[in-house]
């Protein structure tokens, strides 16, 4: 990669999501996809000679993402780990969550619980927490929205966020503009209204979804509203991993490493 570049991985997981922010030799990894799939995460990791994640961000306990993450806390050395502050009742006792958990206190790992407008230093960018808001009823909609910033460019990673989120998030004043939109649930037609979508106003929306998936990801709704928007969309069932490189004023699209 060229000096003063940095780039953002959309590993290809299948049916989940798994993003790793390279920053000037500093790591950022958002999820990691089912545990069924880890080791294509594992893998690309390794790839790249990565040996210590800065920062492992739960966007949420669904397994879809975090269902290989106890091994990744194991395999890696780790910074500290972002995840949202859940209310008691949301919790849940799954088998990835729960030993996420323990993996995390075998390694006595940092866990941070940030609030919106939260910043951390990442190489020579930021990452900005943008959600969750408040307490919700759907696990979905506690996902850790996080907006990296490099110079004038700027990736937004929404996790599985639904329309009730998307309004709070605009409704609460966080500034969405971003470059690259990770499109929020896998292109699922719960999420990605237009109002959202506009005020990111993305060049790129990245969906990270499986081949010929149960759930019929990604919906027609958002595929047409992008279009009509003039969004430039990347799907990681068509194309594999997705690289998109910054060099601080505009963004490339790179193969996939």
């Amino acid at each position: 990669m060229v000096e003063g570049e940095v780039a953002v991985h959309f590993i290809d997981v299948g049916q989940g999501d798994c993003e790793l922010i390279a920053d000037n030799g500093k790591y950022a990894l958002i999820d990691c996809g089912e545990y069924s799939e880890g080791s294509k995460a594992v893998g690309y990791l390794d790839s790249l000679g990565v040996k210590r994640l800065d920062y492992v961000i739960v966007s949420h306990p669904h397994s879809d993402h975090i269902g290989y993450m106890r091994k990744i806390i194991d395999r890696y050395e780790i910074g500290t780990v972002i995840m949202a502050d859940m209310t008691e009742d949301m919790i849940p006792s799954t088998s990835s969550y729960v030993k996420m958990l323990e993996a995390i206190d075998r390694k006595n790992v940092p866990v941070i619980f940030p609030k919106v407008g939260d910043s951390f230093t990442l190489g020579k960018g930021k990452l900005k927490i943008l959600s969750p808001v408040k307490a919700y009823e759907d696990l979905n909609n506690y996902s850790v929205t996080v907006k990296y910033i490099y110079k004038d460019t700027a990736f937004l990673f929404t996790g599985d966020i639904e329309e009730e989120a998307e309004r709070d998030i605009l409704d609460y004043g966080c500034d969405v503009s971003a470059d690259v939109l990770k499109v929020a649930h896998h292109g699922s037609s719960s999420s990605s209204t237009r109002a959202f979508i506009q005020a990111v106003n993305p060049q790129y929306g990245v969906i990270e979804v499986g081949e010929a998936n149960d759930y019929n990801h990604p919906h027609r709704e958002p595929l047409k509203l992008f279009k009509k928007l003039g969004i430039e969309v990347l799907r990681t069932d068509l194309s594999g991993s997705i690289v998109i490189v910054s060099d601080g004023e505009k963004v490339t699209v790179k193969d996939g490493e």
